[in-house]
């Protein structure tokens, strides 16, 4: 926006507006310019233009937004009181819609871990974290009778190979599972990071409803689709701040769960000297949180708790990781027995736990259909 327009709508620098063309409102923020724009001009970032069809030369709107109640929700929540299910469920939704500004969305991941919150709260803004976008249907695509599969890793250990072997075997039994991943946070390189050295991982929603109506499966990009946007807005906050914290974690997996229509989810919780859990309590409150909370959206929920002692393979990076996946599911000689190891011992669990194997039975069936 040129300098002068802005002083004559008295919007700053950083601030955010609404931004209508046809049926499309979006909040953006303002960035002031004297020397790209000429007055009476609006300049927009190509993405945008091309994500909403906004053609060159059109008019659009541009509104000074009302005050939103969920910044006083946050000042509430700051002050150490309890939010509604309403209050929190605005809150989702600005922060999704990116109407809140990042310094607003951070004072709000500073309540994880001040004052906290409780069972409901956490379940409330599941809830309007995963209504924040689309939600994603898989049901009876292959005769799965409802059953979506998926498996995720609280992350914070190097070596992300786990994911991409296992969705494979997973799907060679039969099972449907649409996975999404996220790019590194507090590790060397997320499994996104390694996938997308060997494939693209950016798809839209149409075409991983056909890549899963052909495969069974698919390995995506998360940040992709507009899966749970609350999440990627306080990600970044996180990202740039380095923390996290354990119910945040919780809200955020599950969230992104609900919104890709998963019936049955596996959580790795790896422990040990230099993850995320290092202490056994840790261990143990995240694993009944997180079978609670899914047990609260209908999901049924294993967890999967193993000692990390080093990375999960040979290799820390994308291409080394993806090269160690691929090893396993080529029965390659060299391969990395540790990864193989975690990767059947999971399967076998998710196996057994929706009628693919008898109890006990399930490393067979792994076996079988890796050989």
């Amino acid at each position: 926006m040129h300098s002068e327009d802005a002083d004559d709508l008295g919007v700053k620098e950083g601030e955010v507006l609404l931004l209508g063309f046809k049926d499309v409102e979006l909040y953006v923020k303002v960035i002031i310019t004297d020397s790209e724009l000429t007055q009476g001009e609006v300049g927009l970032y190509e993405e945008l233009t091309q994500e909403y069809h906004i053609p060159e030369g059109r008019k659009i709107l541009l509104d000074i937004p009302a005050p939103t109640k969920s910044l006083e929700a946050i000042r509430k929540k700051i002050s150490g009181h309890r939010l509604n299910e309403e209050e929190l469920l605005s809150i989702m939704e600005d922060i999704g819609s990116r109407r809140l500004k990042e310094t607003e969305v951070a004072f709000f991941v500073a309540t994880f871990f001040s004052p906290g919150f409780d069972d409901d709260e956490i379940t409330w803004m599941t809830k309007g974290m995963a209504q924040s976008g689309e939600i994603l249907d898989f049901k009876y695509i292959k005769d799965n009778k409802g059953l979506v599969v998926d498996k995720h890793s609280i992350g914070g250990t190097a070596g992300k190979g786990i994911t991409p072997t296992l969705v494979p075997i997973l799907a060679a039994a039969g099972l449907v599972v649409p996975n999404t991943s996220t790019r590194a946070i507090t590790s060397p390189a997320g499994t996104t990071d390694i996938l997308e050295s060997v494939m693209p991982v950016a798809l839209t929603k149409e075409e991983v409803y056909k890549v899963v109506e052909k495969t069974g499966a698919c390995m995506i990009w998360g940040g992709s689709l507009y899966l749970a946007p609350a999440d990627d807005e306080i990600i970044s906050v996180e990202r740039s701040l380095r923390i996290q914290e354990f119910q945040k974690v919780l809200v955020s997996i599950v969230a992104k769960k609900i919104a890709m229509g998963s019936t049955f989810v596996l959580i790795d919780l790896p422990y040990g000297k230099g993850t995320k859990l290092e202490k056994p309590d840790d261990l143990e409150f995240l694993s009944r949180e997180f079978e609670k909370l899914f047990h609260r959206f209908g999901i049924k929920c294993v967890t999967h708790k193993r000692i990390v002692r080093g990375p999960d393979g040979n290799g820390v990076g994308p291409l080394l990781e993806m090269k160690e996946c691929l090893k396993v599911l080529e029965r390659d000689e060299k391969r990395s027995e540790e990864l193989e190891d975690v990767v059947i011992e999971m399967a076998a669990k998710i196996f057994e736990n929706n009628g693919k194997a008898k109890k006990g039975m399930g490393k067979k069936v792994t076996l079988d259909l890796l050989d």
